[in-house]
């Protein structure tokens, strides 16, 4: 299962509308630092690949006030700045809206961060990239690791998909979405960051396998 063209990001916008009610978010310092640094192994280890000059993928942590995520349409190289970050303080999934501290607009998939915290109390952290050779190879790493698989490939961005995700990933920590990416969660970043490092050298292994 290859990427559906209606999830290449290049050019995508968010779908929900957005409410800020302050220009920077609360400071995490060592949350953040750890957000910027998985930011950058995404970008070197071509989880999040440059689509229409910006990284496909979005990253988040767990605040008491909500969530903090990276802002749409970003680049996850070194040196992203922790004023860049955004914090979801409200979700109004009736609306469709969120409500936001910081100067940029929250991923366009932060909806799906929203419905996993809210259903998953034991995760912390919520890491989506890209990864053309786990979507290739997504059946044997299923065999391999304790990851979950969506039913089908949805639109990315929608509530529905969203809500589905969710549900699906279950009590996973690893979930692959048909047709567009991964979500990889845990207590920690580091715990989901290597996690998804891990199962994406194991694609590569069974690329290079044939």
């Amino acid at each position: 299962m290859s990427m559906m063209p209606e999830n290449n990001e290049c050019g995508v916008r968010h779908r929900f509308t957005v409410q800020h009610r302050d220009t920077t978010p609360n400071a995490w310092p060592a949350a953040m630092e750890r957000l910027a640094h998985w930011c950058a192994v995404f970008d070197a280890e071509g989880l999040a690949p440059v689509e229409g000059g910006a990284s496909a993928g979005n990253l988040s942590f767990r605040t008491p006030a909500g969530f903090v995520i990276t802002p749409t349409r970003s680049r996850l190289k070194t040196g992203i700045d922790w004023t860049s970050f955004v914090e979801v303080v409200r979700a109004d999934q009736q609306a469709f809206e969120l409500h936001v501290l910081g100067r940029g607009i929250p991923s366009s998939d932060a909806f799906l961060h929203e419905r996993i915290y809210a259903a998953r109390t034991d995760v912390a952290a919520v890491l989506h990239g890209h990864d053309a050779l786990v979507l290739q190879h997504a059946q044997a790493l299923c065999r391999e690791f304790p990851i979950a698989l969506t039913t089908a490939s949805r639109v990315f961005g929608t509530l529905e998909d969203s809500q589905e995700s969710a549900n699906e990933l279950g009590t996973m920590p690893y979930l692959i979405r048909l047709g567009h990416g991964f979500v990889s969660v845990a207590r920690t970043m580091d715990a989901a960051g290597e996690l998804a490092v891990k199962v994406h050298r194991r694609a590569a292994q069974l690329a290079a396998q044939g």
